[in-house]
């Protein structure tokens, strides 16, 4: 019974210290620290705080690439499609406002970069005067990423095993603790 409860303890605060641990390392940034033209870092916790959604660069059934804006800065934001509406209306209701966003920062690929840049063509089309129309608005694979950055942010939800791990540690140990008080004292 000691034991048990001995085990118990060690499993609740095996448990404390990892979630410290994790929240340390996994400590979420904003997004904006992290791309500066030459970043390229990966599998990194980040945050936007979204004040307009621009459009979609690649559209898909249920997720998709947005280009978001935070502090008239661009950014593209893989992420569901109910969740960009979810925001988007919010920022139609609130228009002072903005919408935090987190995620997990991944590199850009080519074809999304060519994705990327037709749009980015589109957007200055349909910004720019008709009187301009004769002028293309193409821009180069450098100015894409003077644009962007290498980096996307990944909203999409993922499997957190270390999580996970910290939550059927932190189970058991309380079902130990439990047991062994039970035991002495008989509750149940």
């Amino acid at each position: 019974m000691k034991k048990t409860l001995i085990i118990g303890i060690v499993l609740i605060i095996l448990t404390l210290s990892l979630v410290v641990y994790h929240e340390l390392i996994n400590a979420s940034v904003s997004m904006y620290s992290l791309t500066n033209p030459m970043s390229k870092i990966e599998n990194k916790k980040a945050y936007i705080n979204v004040t307009y959604v621009a459009g979609t660069i690649t559209s898909g059934e249920k997720n998709s690439f947005y280009v978001m804006f935070s502090d008239g800065v661009q950014y593209i934001v893989y992420m569901s499609n109910s969740f960009a509406n979810k925001i988007n209306n919010y920022l139609l209701d609130n228009p002072d406002d903005s919408y935090k966003i987190e995620g997990v920062t991944k590199l850009i690929s080519n074809t999304m970069e060519e994705n990327g840049k037709k749009f980015v063509k589109e957007w200055l089309n349909h910004t720019h005067n008709h009187e301009e129309e004769n002028h293309s608005h193409d821009i180069t694979t450098d100015e894409f990423y003077e644009y962007f950055g290498y980096i996307y942010l990944d909203n999409t939800i993922s499997l957190d095993v270390t999580k996970i791990i910290i939550y059927i540690t932190g189970i058991i140990g309380i079902l130990l603790i439990f047991y062994s008080i039970n035991t002495k004292y008989h509750l149940i």
